[in-house]
């Protein structure tokens, strides 16, 4: 009854589907032979947009009229003049075609267009469109130009070692960021045209011989599959393909650094870029993935292993510690020594709430510091985040209503997830942490092992493009260990990682130890 009355009061339109695939209908005629109507016709399929231009002027010594239709907002007016006004000023002949004037002219990338639904299509990309009195087609010529920052280091991705540069939101920009690292002609780029009102390219590249044939068609089936009306970030596109759209955890990596793709992209993974935004998704990707960062290849193979496993640690601190502290504090008192269990429970005298509300409020404090932080600009954002969780956490303690230990466990849990490089997968552990608590303080230490076992279960049973997400250890490939928990040098790492089912597994000669050559 109540949905009837909704619908009664706020019908639902259902003709605005028709209305547009009537006007693409409409859209697709051929291009009149009239220079007056074309450019009416266009007008109007774009609304009359303030920066639609129509340039017309007289060609071929004064014996045809001609016009140029652009966006005032993507089109380099230089180069029109350049490339185009100035060369049909100096022909004197008509041509016979289209095709053959485009043919004449200096600008490479000429296309011939025949339909109004094309020539409109061509001036939303950026590009402009040649119309002559008499023909009833178009000449597209790319002469667009976007306004882009210049390539710099990623903010959030700062190494001590290594290049500098960084992605940038220009999809052919970034391609050419990775064919200064990748110059072999087996290097692949693949571009289609996904969202149905934004229109955006991407890119999907990968190394013929490298990368497996099935994953690649099965990246671009999934991507072929996208329909939806915007596709602004790597975001979308992760949703619209990830295998397990309801697990925290991603299934994609996101990077905007060209160094970390190129070797995503020699160890047979594929990247995929995104027109107007600088970072690129890797795929397939395991867990072990999150917990690597591009020092690790840089720096000796000890020091590697040694800030990898303390990655590790801090992965299960910030997981389990605060769980853990409530398990241990409600049901378990006993375990502790004497000492430390008589401090707890004197704070705890002096505090009227429960030990999970309060380790529940401050980890929910710190997460709101965390955002205020990030969206304050520059320094002061900083600076309030410190200054805001020093002051709430010591007027919490001296007012009795938070009992201190918990302000050290929640102080160094939170400095312990911006250990992870993944900040995807940082999200999925400070999200995981809040029914570990839960769980905690209903049953104790059972609860957390029921949780943590049941975090282990799912990430067993993930899969990214079918590749395993907890591979190598599950399901277990020894000979991939070397850069799991351990950095191995690399003249020990002679293969691709198996699970990546690279077609060419071999990464580097047998004979590439180092040092003095043996005498014989």
């Amino acid at each position: 009854m109540v949905k009837a009355l909704f619908q009664k009061l706020f019908p639902r339109n259902n003709s605005g589907r028709k209305q547009v695939l009537g006007s693409k209908q409409k859209s697709d005629r051929p291009i009149p032979a009239s220079i007056e109507q074309a450019a009416n016709e266009v007008q109007s399929v774009m609304g009359n947009s303030a920066d639609l231009m129509v340039h017309r002027f007289q060609a071929f010594a004064g014996k045809s009229e001609c016009a140029v239709v652009y966006l005032k907002s993507f089109t380099d007016i230089e180069e029109l003049n350049k490339s185009v006004l100035a060369p049909l000023q100096r022909f004197t002949s008509l041509p016979k075609d289209m095709e053959s004037l485009g043919k004449i002219l200096p600008q490479a990338g000429t296309r011939v267009i025949a339909s109004i639904q094309a020539l409109s299509k061509a001036i939303a990309w950026g590009d402009t469109v040649l119309l002559v009195s008499g023909f009833k087609s178009g000449l597209e010529i790319p002469l667009k130009k976007y306004q882009q920052r210049p390539v710099e280091e990623p903010d959030n991705e700062k190494i001590v070692r290594g290049p500098r540069d960084g992605f940038v939101e220009s999809i052919w920009s970034n391609a050419g960021l990775l064919r200064q690292r990748i110059k072999n002609p087996d290097f692949r780029l693949e571009v289609l045209t996904l969202g149905t009102r934004t229109s955006v390219e991407v890119g999907i590249v990968y190394v013929e011989g490298i990368a497996n044939r099935q994953i690649v068609s099965e990246v671009r089936q999934r991507l072929e599959r996208i329909e939806v009306d915007r596709l602004l970030s790597s975001g979308y596109v992760g949703e619209f393909t990830t295998d397990s759209p309801w697990s925290p955890f991603p299934t994609s990596q996101f990077t905007e650094r060209p160094d970390h793709v190129t070797a995503a992209l020699l160890d047979g993974r594929i990247g995929i870029l995104i027109d107007g935004t600088p970072i690129v998704t890797i795929v397939p990707v395991v867990f072990w993935d999150f917990l690597k960062s591009p020092d690790d290849y840089i720096e000796s193979p000890y020091f590697a292993t040694l800030v990898r496993l303390i990655r590790l640690l801090a992965h299960l601190v910030t997981l389990l510690l605060p769980g853990a502290y409530v398990a241990v504090t409600t049901f378990h008192l006993e375990m502790l020594p004497q000492t430390l269990a008589m401090i707890i429970a004197g704070a705890r005298t002096r505090t009227p709430f429960p030990v999970a509300i309060e380790m529940l409020t401050m980890e929910l404090t710190v997460e709101i510091l965390r955002e205020a932080g990030l969206r304050m600009p520059g320094s002061f954002g900083q600076t309030m985040s410190i200054v805001g969780a020093l002051v709430i956490g010591e007027a919490s303690v001296t007012a009795g209503l938070i009992e201190p230990i918990i302000v050290v466990i929640v102080a160094f849990t939170t400095l312990a997830s911006f250990i992870v490089p993944g900040y995807n997968a940082a999200i999925a552990i400070r999200l995981l942490r809040f029914p570990l608590v839960l769980l905690s303080a209903a049953m104790g230490i059972f609860g957390l092992a029921l949780g943590a076992m049941f975090y282990l279960y799912h990430l067993v049973s993930l899969r990214s493009f079918g590749v395993p997400y907890f591979a190598p250890v599950a399901p277990l490939f020894l000979k991939d260990m070397g850069d799991t928990f351990i950095r191995l040098p690399w003249y020990l790492q002679s293969r691709r990682p198996t699970y990546y089912r690279a077609e060419d597994e071999i990464r580097e000669g047998r004979d590439n130890r180092p040092g003095p050559e043996k005498e014989s």
